[in-house]
C-alpha cells in the first residue's frame, strides 16, 4: 500500500504531520524491519587527522535498509590539503551492513592513478556503533585507497592509502510539517535593516528513493502572530520548491505568478543553509553572516527595494523551528513594527503613537543590558545640524510619559536597562509625531551631489513622505527607534523600528512644474497661471516682495524667525543654476541650505538693471494674507512668462544631451504665526516660515526653432490604474523668426504609461504647425511621471554630436 500512502501524501494538508515512516524522508521502498533502522536521511562526518593529504570526505544523503544490507547515495567532496578546490566531489553510491549495533560502509568513485589515468578510489568506513535510539553512529573508523586529480596542470594527491581517520553519523529527521520563526533583515540601502519579521509556514519532504537528496517543498507565510498581518512590504506569501541532503538544505522561494524571486541560501553563490538538532528542536537556520556571505535568506522582488533580477533586494538571517519548537524565539518583540502617522498639517496638535517592547523570551528569565536609541534621521537631510532647517526642531520625539510602565521610566535613551520575566512583561515608548517641513528648501536636481537624499527630488514629489521603505532616490527612513538586545537570537543584535510621516504645507500650489518652450532673445512665451491655496484651518500670510534686488544670503547659522528686514523673502525666482551649476558660486555653497538666495536676472546686465528670465505678472498673492479653508480669499494667482535674457545662454550654456534649457525654482515664502501666542511678529512670537514652503519647479527648452503651445507640460490628474486618461494635445509649430526647417529624427516616450500620436510629417518648416496627442494610462499607484523627447537636425546643427531636442514632460497619478 505504499503508492497509495504516498499518493494521499502529495495531496493531503495532514502528510505534513506523518511519522518518519510515512511519506517523509525517513521511509523506504521496502517493508518496516523490526529492531535497528538505518532508512533515512543521515549527515556523514569524517575526522581527519594531522598530516592528512586530504579534507572533507562522505558528507549526506539518503540509506535504504532491506535486513541488514543498507544502500543509498550520499554527496562527497575531497579536497587537497592546502587548497581551495575540490579535487573530487560528486554523488556516491554506497552500500553498508548493520549487524546488531555495528554499521559499516564502502563506497566507490571514481578518481585519477598517480600517472593521471581513470581508476576508482575507495572509501571503506567501518565499525561505527549505532546509538540506542538508531539516531547517531559514533567511533567507527576509516581508510581509503590512494586518489588523484589534476589541479592547473599538476597531479596532486586526493587521499592516499595512509590516510585513516574517524568517522560518525547523525540521523536527519523529514523536515516535514509546521514551522514558525524570524527573518531579521540585514540588508543596509533599503531601510528594512535590523528590521526582525516573523514567518510561519510548513514544509513537506518527498520520499525517500536512496537518492544522495529528497525534494523539499512547501509555503512561508509573513504573519505578525499578534495583530495576523503581514508587516513584510516584499513577501504576502510565497511557495518553496528545493531539497535537502544530509543536514544541508537549499530551497528556492517562488509567488504566485510562478516567478522565481528569491533563495534561502547564500547571496553569491546558492549555498545551502542548515537544519540542525539544537536544544530547542529541529532548526532550519542561518542565524549569522556565515563565509563569503553564503547562508542569508535572499529575498528579489519588485516589492523590495532596489530588487532585481540580479541584484537582491533584501537579505537576511533566517530561523525557522519546527513542530512547536520555541528555538526560534526572539527575547523581545516590538508592537507594532512600524507605524506611519496620518498626514498633518504644519503647525498643528502633535500626535503620538504608543509602541510596546514586550519580553517574549520563552524561557521566562529577564531579558538584560536592552537599550533604546531614537533617530530623527529625516531632519538631517532637511538640515545637516539636525532638526528643522529654520527652528532646530526634530519631526519625531520620544515623549516620556511619567507612566510607570514606560521604557524612559527604566533608563534613559541610550542606557542599558533590564525587561524583567516572566514572559510578556512589557513597557512602552510613546513617539510624537510634529512636521516641521514638507519639502527641502532648495531640491536643486543633481546640485548637491546627493543621489539618494531628499535634494535629488524635484517638487512634483512634494510633500516629502517620511517613507521607512524607499528605493534609490528617495528620502531615507525619517525616523526610527533602535532596541539593543544582547541575548538576540541571531548574531544581528539590533532591533529597528521605523516610524514614517508627512507633512503637509498650508499653501499647495495647482502644479508642482510649469514647463516652457524654446525662445529666442527678444521673444517671450505664452503666460502661465500659477495658483497657490490655503488648505489649514487658519490665515496664512504671504511676505511682500523683496525690498533689495538680486541679493542672497549665506549665513552658519539658523535663519531668524521670523526673518530680519533685508533677508530676500516674498515672491521671487530661485535659481539652482541650471545643468552646468554655472550662476552658484562658491560651487557647493556651505550649508544649511535653506539660506541660499539667489534672483534671476541677467548677471551680466549692470548692477540692478537685469531683467529676470522668468517674469511675474498679474500677482494677487504677494504681501496677501489668505484666508482659512473654504474662505472667498483662499488662493491668489500669478503668471509667469518666459523671457530668456541676452547673457542668459552665456551663463547657463543649454545641455543637448539632456534637452535641458534652465531648471529654477519658484520659492514662495510665507509667514504662519499661532494665532493664540503674540500675534505680532517678533523674536518671541513662534512663526514657521516653512508654513508655505512649497516649490515650483521652472523649465525651458534650450534653444532652438520649435515651439509648443499651451506649454511643455501636460498634467493628467488622477487616474485609476489600467485605465486610459482623456487624450491632451499640444500644438508644435516652427517659429517664423528662426527661419530654420526642423528635420525630425526619432521620437522617443518614457515608459509605457504613456502614449503618443502626432499629425507631424518628417519635416516642419517656419510657419508650419501640427498636433501631437498624449494618453495616460497608469501602472502604478502615486506620483507617474514620464518624458517625450523630440530629436531634429537643423541645416546648421547637421553633423553635431548631439541633434537638438524639444522635451514634452508628462505628469499623472496612479490610482
Amino acid at each position: 500500500m505504499n503508492w497509495l500512502r504516498t499518493s494521499l501524501c502529495v495531496s493531503l494538508t495532514a502528510c505534513f504531520i506523518l511519522a518518519l515512516s510515512a511519506c517523509g524522508g525517513g521511509g523506504s521502498s521496502s517493508p518496516p524491519q523490526s529492531g535497528t533502522q538505518l532508512a533515512g536521511n543521515w549527515q556523514f562526518t569524517m575526522v581527519n587527522p594531522l598530516g592528512s593529504s586530504f579534507t572533507g570526505g562522505l558528507q549526506g544523503g539518503f540509506l535504504q535498509q532491506n535486513n541488514g544490507s543498507l544502500t543509498g547515495q550520499v554527496v562527497f567532496s575531497l579536497t587537497t590539503t592546502g587548497s581551495t578546490l575540490a579535487c573530487n566531489s560528486g554523488t556516491a553510491t554506497i552500500t553498508g551492513t548493520v549487524s546488531g549495533q555495528t554499521v559499516s560502509f564502502t563506497a566507490g568513485v571514481g578518481t585519477l592513478a598517480s600517472d593521471g589515468t581513470p581508476t576508482t578510489q575507495t572509501i571503506t568506513l567501518s565499525g561505527g556503533t549505532l546509538s540506542s535510539d538508531n539516531s547517531s553512529i559514533q567511533n567507527g573508523t576509516y581508510t581509503l585507497t590512494a586518489g588523484y586529480a589534476n589541479l592547473n596542470g599538476q597531479i596532486l594527491p586526493c587521499g592516499t592509502a595512509q590516510d585513516t581517520g574517524t568517522w560518525s553519523a547523525i540521523s536527519v529527521p523529514p523536515m516535514t510539517g509546521g514551522f514558525q520563526g524570524f527573518f531579521h533583515s540585514t540588508e543596509g540601502g533599503n531601510g528594512l535593516k535590523d528590521q526582525d519579521f516573523p514567518l510561519n509556514g510548513t514544509f513537506l519532504q518527498g520520499e525517500n528513493v536512496g537518492a544522495s537528496s529528497a525534494t523539499i517543498t512547501g509555503t512561508l507565510v509573513f504573519k505578525d502572530p499578534v495583530t495576523g498581518l503581514n508587516d513584510y512590504p516584499c513577501l504576502t506569501t510565497a511557495s518553496i520548491n528545493g531539497q535537502i541532503s544530509g543536514n544541508s538544505v537549499v530551497l528556492q522561494i517562488f509567488v504566485s505568478s510562478g516567478s522565481d524571486v528569491g533563495q534561502i541560501g547564500g547571496i553569491q553563490t546558492f549555498a545551502p543553509v542548515t537544519f540542525d538538532n539544537t536544544q530547542g528542536g529541529y532548526v532550519l537556520h542561518n542565524v549569522g553572516p556565515g563565509a563569503n556571505g553564503n547562508g542569508y535568506a535572499v529575498v528579489n522582488t519588485k516589492a523590495c527595494p532596489g530588487g532585481s533580477l540580479t541584484t537582491p533586494g533584501d537579505a537576511g538571517n533566517l530561523c525557522l523551528a519546527f513542530n512547536n519548537s520555541t528555538a526560534c524565539t526572539q527575547p523581545i518583540t516590538l508592537s507594532p513594527v512600524s507605524y506611519t502617522f496620518f498626514p498633518q498639517l504644519l503647525g498643528s496638535v502633535p500626535t503620538t503613537q504608543t509602541f510596546t517592547l514586550t519580553n517574549s523570551d520563552p524561557s521566562g528569565n529577564p531579558v538584560n543590558g536592552l537599550s533604546l536609541k531614537f533617530a530623527d534621521n529625516d531632519s538631517d537631510l532637511f538640515y545637516q545640524s539636525g532638526g528643522a532647517d529654520f527652528n532646530g526642531l526634530p519631526n519625531f520625539t520620544v515623549v516620556p510619559t511619567g507612566a510607570a510602565n514606560d521604557c524612559t521610566t527604566l533608563a534613559p535613551l541610550g542606557s542599558s536597562f533590564d525587561l524583567p520575566g516572566p514572559p510578556n512583561n512589557s513597557c512602552t515608548i510613546t513617539v510624537s509625531f510634529s512636521p516641521q517641513e514638507s519639502c527641502p528648501w532648495l531640491p536643486a536636481v543633481g546640485n548637491t551631489g546627493d543621489s539618494s537624499g531628499i535634494y535629488w527630488l524635484p517638487p512634483a514629489k512634494c510633500p516629502i513622505p517620511f517613507n521607512p521603505n524607499v528605493a534609490p532616490g528617495s528620502p531615507l527612513v525619517s525616523a526610527g527607534l533602535t532596541v539593543n538586545s544582547p541575548s538576540s537570537a541571531d548574531e544581528d543584535k539590533s532591533f529597528y523600528l521605523p516610524v514614517s510621516g508627512t507633512g503637509l504645507s498650508l499653501l499647495v500650489p495647482s502644479t508642482p512644474e510649469l514647463d516652457f518652450s524654446a525662445e529666442d532673445v527678444g521673444e517671450s512665451s505664452q503666460p502661465q497661471t500659477l495658483t497657490f491655496t490655503n488648505q489649514s484651518p487658519n490665515p496664512v500670510q504671504i511676505l511682500p516682495p523683496a525690498n533689495t534686488p538680486c541679493s542672497y544670503s549665506v549665513t552658519p547659522t539658523l535663519l531668524p524667525r521670523p526673518p530680519e528686514p533685508g533677508v530676500v523673502g516674498g515672491l521671487q525666482i530661485v535659481s539652482t543654476g541650471g545643468p552646468n551649476n554655472a550662476i552658484i558660486s562658491p560651487n557647493p555653497l556651505p550649508p544649511p541650505y535653506s539660506t541660499q538666495y539667489f534672483c534671476d536676472a541677467d548677471p551680466l546686465a549692470p548692477a540692478g538693471s537685469g531683467l529676470p528670465n522668468f517674469q511675474i505678472s498679474s500677482d494677487t498673492c504677494s504681501g496677501q494674507t489668505l484666508g482659512p479653508q473654504s474662505s472667498p480669499t483662499q488662493s491668489c494667482s500669478l503668471q509667469i512668462t518666459f523671457a530668456p535674457q541676452p547673457a542668459t545662454w552665456k551663463v547657463v550654456p543649454p545641455n543637448p544631451a539632456n534637452g535641458i534649457g534652465l531648471d529654477y525654482f519658484l520659492e514662495l515664502n510665507t509667514l504662519w504665526c499661532d494665532p493664540n501666542s503674540n500675534p505680532t511678529p517678533g523674536p518671541t512670537n513662534p512663526c514657521e516660515i516653512d508654513s508655505g514652503r512649497y516649490p515650483v519647479e521652472l523649465k525651458t527648452n534650450p534653444p532652438g526653432p520649435l515651439r509648443v503651445s499651451p506649454a511643455a507640460g501636460l498634467n493628467f490628474g488622477t487616474w485609476l490604474k489600467g485605465t486610459t486618461s482623456t487624450p491632451l494635445a499640444i500644438t508644435l509649430s516652427s517659429d517664423d523668426a528662426d527661419a530654420t526647417t526642423a528635420s525630425f529624427t526619432s521620437r522617443v516616450i518614457q515608459g509605457t504609461d504613456y502614449l503618443e500620436s502626432d499629425t507631424c510629417a518628417a519635416t516642419l518648416s517656419p510657419g508650419q504647425s501640427c498636433t501631437l496627442t498624449f494618453t495616460f494610462n497608469p501602472s502604478i499607484s502615486g506620483f507617474d511621471a514620464s518624458t517625450f523627447t523630440l530629436s531634429y537636425n537643423t541645416a546648421s546643427s547637421s553633423g553635431n554630436q548631439y541633434a537638438l531636442r524639444l522635451t514634452i514632460y508628462l505628469r499623472g497619478i496612479g490610482e
